[in-house]
């Protein structure tokens, strides 16, 4: 009786039995993807280590099976690391019996055409890049860029179709209003690049059937074209710009809104043209279903604080009178501006939803600062507490509180630079930098990084671990001593994380605490979880803020993205306060 063979062994077999060289390359992408670090793998802690590449193929390599070897020889092709990439194919080739001839000729490929469609509404627009090898048959990559997303890849799929037969496809299944055209191959190589680096700053990370298991193959097929092209270039419009095209539209047929003065159908429009100029594909001229949805659903009610509510309720027809505007100057088709139209109707009650929630008035902005400068919890007080509305009306009152808060920021972040330039990307996996350490102390530093990488991996995510490496990197730079006053690296290893959990989460709201994925937030905890007395990771998380104190640390850089996020939140509801406090002067 034959041994069935596993289902990875059996689907290679197919793809070497129908001389499929796509098929093929498809699952080894989707593999080499699995056993890639990317920088945010421990997003919302979801994700388990990576396998080890090397050990993972080599193992293909030499498992028995002849279609294993191939697989780990498509793997090998997909390998940006050429070491790697050699030694696969190294011990692969021997184990392969009586191969296709494709097999050793599928990584030489002719790119064939590259060209793009796209909507006349500039919601997204796929890249396509076709290709043929050595035996003649072909093959298309399909690309998917979301520009309402902030041009991102959203899908990428191959098909075994060369492009003629692909442009015939989506000239059946497509839309008549896509426009197909051809683009230079370095440009199509600028812009996928581009696209991929957006999606790498996602957060959460993107994930359809197709994204990111594809992406090996797409990096492989983009080291085949030239380089020098150009991405995506935004629209440059320009303050002066965009209030000349605010005037003209309330100054048109289009900006006379029944219930409306034409100033306030300019104040309500200028910041539909603020999300369509720095959002999105960034043309104020081109709103789509997608885009208006946006605007209605999110964007409007959680930006827009200055407007009285009877006038936002008239925002659709604002909106709706600026999208017929917009399209009559772009020539949009007319029942592409139905669509839009519709969408607008569609998600207008949502819209007054929204806007009528509580915590939108310049009053319930006020209650909020508050309670964050008295250091509550905005999202757990109890509302009873400021029924009397005197003392938040009071603007001396408010502008100290303001001015507090805004201080316990500076003070968190590091300053007013940082302050001005703070965002919440996630810090990525930085290495140590043994750049500042002296040599007789390098074996216990290595004993206490150990700890420390075990711990932050198991107990927290990247983010911790590439803090409390620099924080380690800081503190024995300054202060080498710290290893004369107790000699256990796993006692100095607890501190430092002791001292970073009190920081991370200390100035936190309960709210936003609950969206860590970690499930201890006290020196105690942290304590019993790493087997050092809690008395111990106290009093040396004391001597570690004392010696960061006097460091100079570019804070920002190991701050959370969490941290940060909260941080920009309260930013944003400072600059709001004074904001709508200088318009009501």
């Amino acid at each position: 009786m034959h041994e069935e063979p596993p289902p990875l062994v059996a689907d290679a077999d197919a793809s070497i039995r129908e001389r499929s060289p796509l098929a093929l390359l498809l699952m080894a992408s989707s593999l080499v993807e699995i056993a890639t670090p990317r920088p945010l793998d421990s997003w919302g802690g979801r994700r388990a280590a990576r396998p080890d590449s090397q050990s993972l193929f080599e193992s293909f390599a030499v498992s028995g099976w002849p279609s294993m070897a191939a697989l780990a020889i498509a793997v090998a092709m997909l390998q940006s690391d050429e070491v790697l990439s050699l030694r696969l194919r190294n011990a692969a080739e021997p184990h392969v019996e009586s191969r296709p001839s494709w097999l050793s000729t599928m990584a030489r490929i002719e790119i064939t055409d590259t060209v793009v469609h796209s909507d006349p509404l500039g919601d997204g627009e796929n890249v396509m890049l076709s290709w043929r090898w050595p035996d003649g048959s072909e093959a298309t990559l399909v690309l998917y860029v979301d520009h309402n997303m902030g041009t991102i890849v959203k899908d990428a799929f191959a098909m075994a179709e060369g492009a003629p037969e692909v442009a015939a496809l989506f000239d059946q299944l497509g839309d008549r209003h896509i426009t197909r055209k051809p683009i230079a191959a370095s440009v199509a190589r600028a812009r996928i690049a581009e696209a991929i680096a957006n999606t790498d700053r996602m957060v959460p990370p993107i994930e359809t059937d197709t994204w990111p298991t594809s992406r090996p193959l797409v990096e492989w097929l983009l080291r085949h074209l030239p380089e020098g092209g150009t991405g995506y270039a935004r629209p440059d419009w320009s303050g002066t710009s965009r209030d000349r095209l605010v005037d003209e539209f309330v100054a048109s047929a289009f900006g006379d809104i029944a219930g409306l003065t034409r100033t306030q159908v300019r104040e309500l429009v200028d910041p539909l043209v603020w999300f369509a100029c720095d959002y999105g594909p960034g043309d104020p001229l081109r709103w789509s279903p997608v885009s208006v949805e946006i605007v209605l659903t999110d964007w409007y009610p959680r930006k827009v604080f200055n407007a009285p509510l009877a006038d936002l309720r008239l925002l659709p027809r604002v909106l709706a009178g600026f999208v017929r505007f917009s399209h009559a100057r772009r020539d949009i088709p007319v029942d592409l501006t139905d669509d839009t139209l519709a969408a607008i109707e569609h998600w207008t009650q949502a819209f007054v939803g929204a806007i009528s929630r509580p915590g939108r008035s310049p009053f319930d902005n006020a209650a909020r600062l508050a309670r964050l400068a008295a250091g509550f919890d905005d999202d757990e007080f109890d509302d009873d507490e400021f029924d009397d509305d005197e003392d938040l009306d009071d603007a001396e009152f408010m502008s100290r509180a303001v001015d507090e808060l805004e201080t316990r920021v500076l003070e968190l972040v590091g300053g007013r630079a940082a302050y001005d330039a703070l965002d919440d990307a996630p810090l990525g996996d930085v290495a140590f930098d043994w750049s500042q350490i002296p040599p007789d102390l390098v074996g216990a530093v290595e004993e206490t990084l150990s700890h420390l990488d075990q711990w932050a991996a198991d107990l927290f995510d990247v983010e911790v671990r590439t803090i409390a490496r620099s924080v380690l990197a800081g503190v024995i730079a300054a202060d080498p001593s710290v290893f004369k006053r107790s000699p256990r690296t796993d006692a100095l290893a607890a501190a430092i994380l002791g001292f970073l959990l009190t920081r991370l989460t200390g100035r936190l709201s309960a709210k936003a605490r609950r969206q860590f994925p970690w499930k201890l937030f006290t020196q105690k905890e942290l304590a019993n979880a790493v087997g050092v007395s809690a008395s111990t990771v106290g009093s040396r998380a004391k001597t570690i803020a004392n010696v960061v104190a006097r460091v100079d640390i570019a804070w920002p850089s190991i701050l959370h993205s969490m941290q940060r996020r909260e941080a920009l939140q309260t930013k944003q509801l400072v600059t709001e306060w004074r904001s709508s406090r200088k318009e009501n002067a």
